[in-house]
């Protein structure tokens, strides 16, 4: 039951910060949610990668905005890769 409440805290993290990603202070509180699921997880990776994009995530977000990929905010993925945006996110992002 737990493992299944971090693994849908997860979800919504990343749908967050697929929305967020392009606006400094929710991209930042984001990865800082991240960060704190990852430590509960005591995913070693995953807190040392989101403890960096935390820290980035905000200047980042106003150098570089719009002219970043989407991302889901996981550090599973180099920052080369794309991935696929939900249907339902898309057209919250088209407006």
């Amino acid at each position: 039951m737990k493992q299944k409440i971090l693994q849908m805290r997860g979800t919504a993290l990343q749908r967050a910060h697929i929305l967020g990603q392009m606006y400094p202070v929710p991209h930042a509180i984001a990865h800082w949610e991240m960060l704190k699921l990852a430590w509960l997880q005591r995913d070693i990776k995953e807190i040392h990668g989101q403890f960096w994009q935390t820290v980035w995530a905000a200047p980042l977000t106003l150098l570089f905005g719009r002219k970043r990929l989407l991302r889901d905010g996981r550090v599973n993925l180099d920052n080369t890769q794309r991935m696929s945006i939900p249907d339902d996110l898309l057209e919250i992002l088209k407006q």
